[in-house]
């Protein structure tokens, strides 16, 4: 009832209740009217088809239009309550639980059809330095350019999300180890080249850190086990001097 409702709208759900309510009215009307003439006593039909037209027109929009605002109302923050546990409210992209919810739903699919995907862990280099010279403010901008970025250059079969702070991921589906390495050091480059301009002028650059691993090249049966892997791949590229992407299976043993 309420997304009918909702997908009516306001107006339309008024007119489509007092409509219904007219004829609601009019039928029991009509059937006072055979029980009153069956013991006899007469009444001005015209008059009574007239009253519970006219009550119902003005009663029912009176009645409706609050209640039906209070449904819409409801939904819509709804609706705004899941955009805001799927979607990350400054870049745009999935918040870590939708992330790790769709992930390993893909994931599980792969593991059935038998097909190559990739986890990217991403995090910026030196962003506090952002943050301390330029301010939180700034920071948020460059945040919310590299959600821009994230976008333009996803596929509509790949997922992307942040899971905290500067620490962002991405799957890649039907994508293995080498044409992940290929999409992580283009996007670097576009990163690299992206240009933030502050309010007070200051043009900002800044760099990223990727850290791969692909399945089935690691056999696992967890989504949360090539996160890790991934996330020693990224340590190591932090360690090597940063802006660069690591693929797990290059990482030296220890």
């Amino acid at each position: 009832m309420r997304q009918l409702i909702v997908r009516l709208g306001r107006i339309k759900s008024v007119i489509a209740m007092t409509a219904i309510t007219t004829v609601f009215s009019n039928l029991f009307t009509l059937l006072m009217y055979s029980i009153f003439l069956r013991f006899g006593v007469q009444l001005n039909i015209i008059a009574a088809f007239t009253i519970a037209t006219v009550v119902c027109v003005i009663l029912t929009p009176i009645i409706s239009w609050n209640m039906f605002g209070l449904v819409i109302e409801i939904d819509n923050l709804e609706q705004e309550m899941r955009q805001l546990a799927t979607y990350d409210s400054l870049t745009g992209l999935l918040t870590r639980r939708a992330f790790l919810e769709k992930a390993n739903a893909v994931f599980n699919i792969a593991k059935r059809e038998s097909f190559n995907i990739s986890i990217l862990l991403v995090d910026f280099d030196e962003f506090k330095i952002i943050n301390d010279q330029y301010g939180h403010i700034t920071g948020d901008q460059v945040l919310r350019k590299y959600g821009e970025k994230v976008q333009d250059i996803c596929r509509k079969s790949d997922l992307a999300g942040r899971l905290g702070g500067e620490e962002f991921t991405f799957l890649l589906s039907h994508a293995d180890a080498k044409k992940a390495e290929y999409f992580a050091k283009r996007f670097q480059k576009i990163i690299r080249d992206t240009v933030v301009t502050d309010d007070a002028g200051n043009k900002i650059q800044f760099s990223i850190s990727i850290g791969l691993a692909s399945y089935p090249e690691i056999n696992t049966d967890k989504i949360e086990s090539l996160l890790f892997l991934a996330d020693k791949a990224l340590y190591n590229a932090k360690a090597n001097g940063k802006d660069q992407t690591v693929v797990y299976h290059q990482v030296p043993e220890v």
